[in-house]
């Protein structure tokens, strides 16, 4: 979670990422924001920095549908695995890996020979799918308090401006 412009939460579509003090975007970890020119640097690779989007209230939490009987946790990715069932990825707008066990952020691409997610000249670490949720499964959000809620599989932690993240 990084801080927007507007002074309100937002959410940034890489684990760990680092929050550009523009207060619109971010950069994948072991990158630093440059916002003279809106790219993230590591040495001498520069690529494009990704943009945070609004963090959700409990208002509009709800799970990711994949199908009439299977779904995924909030801001999860549903993903076919190598089976042909459904498996999530645990990022939003992900990209769904040929291997079908694999997924990368929004806005990379899947190299399945090196077992990594590529964007420009960076390299990530890619993520594995985890099983899909089926309906008469209870699944519900964790909650943090009446009005704050984390996904399913996520703890609720206290930041340090005290208000609620989920880990």
């Amino acid at each position: 979670c990084c801080k927007l412009a507007s002074g309100k939460w937002g959410c940034c579509p890489l684990p760990s990422a680092v929050c550009c003090n523009d207060g619109v975007h971010c950069c994948p970890e072991g990158t630093t924001c440059e916002v003279s020119t809106g790219k993230c640097k590591r040495g001498d690779i520069s690529l494009t920095w990704f943009e945070k989007v609004p963090a959700i209230s409990t208002a509009e939490v709800s799970n990711v549908q994949c199908d009439a009987t299977h779904e995924c946790p909030t801001g999860d990715t549903c993903c076919k695995l190598t089976s042909g069932q459904w498996g999530c990825c645990p990022l939003p707008k992900a990209v769904c890996c040929s291997d079908g066990v694999h997924c990368c952020p929004e806005g990379t691409t899947c190299e399945v020979s090196t077992g990594k997610c590529k964007r420009g000249d960076i390299t990530l670490t890619w993520f594995e799918k985890t099983p899909v949720l089926t309906m008469d499964e209870k699944v519900s959000n964790v909650k943090c308090d009446a009005t704050h809620e984390c996904e399913t599989g996520k703890t609720c932690c206290k930041l340090a401006s005290g208000q609620w993240g989920c880990c």
